[in-house]
């Protein structure tokens, strides 16, 4: 690696490590997060020569293979949101004998709402939380989630429209629940 090459991805780091730890750490923690931030500069330290700023900018190329790196370690990052979902406050913690003021009911409906969002987001393909996370997190548009998954623009517009579709059903479809006589679903 030239001396140039090494400069070049210190000033990287002085734009961009900010943004790509953020990333990181709302996806996997702030801990793990370090140690993904590290090994997105060393992969792009090392394949530096091949970048092709053609194909996209460096921010977009740094969180492509920070991306790249969070898929291997979904394992660890559905193990957070799983627990994250058990930790959620549902409406199963009120006792049914008192009476349930409305602005206690209007944090336990958005206690259960979050619980069935973070369940459907633990059930959803890696790529597709992928798109979510860049477009909802790190506010990136359609062009550079593009350049960051390597797909057409069109085709992350599309993907998104359908997941927040389908996201927004899941978390309407609380009240759309049958029940028997008993008053069970």
């Amino acid at each position: 690696m030239a001396a140039d090459d090494a400069e070049t991805i210190r000033a990287m780091y002085d734009d961009h490590a900010r943004g790509v730890f953020a990333y990181l750490a709302r996806r996997v923690g702030r801990d793990l997060a370090e140690d993904l931030l590290a090994e997105t500069y060393r992969i792009a330290l090392e394949t530096y020569p091949r970048f092709d700023g053609e194909r996209g900018t460096e921010r977009m190329w740094l969180f492509g293979i920070a991306t790249n790196l969070l898929r291997r370690h979904w394992r660890t990052e559905q193990r957070r949101l799983l627990a994250l979902e058990r930790s959620a406050w549902s409406a199963e913690h009120v006792d049914p004998l008192i009476t349930v003021a409305d602005g206690v009911a209007t944090r336990v409906d958005a206690a259960s709402d979050a619980v069935r969002l973070l369940d459907a987001l633990t059930r959803l393909d890696p790529e597709d939380r992928d798109l979510l996370f860049l477009s909802g997190w790190e506010r990136l548009n359609s062009t550079e989630i593009g350049q960051v998954l390597g797909v057409p623009a069109a085709t992350v517009r599309s993907r998104l429209h359908r997941l927040r579709s389908d996201l927004r059903a899941v978390v309407e479809s609380r009240s759309t629940q049958p029940t028997t006589s008993e008053g069970t679903p």
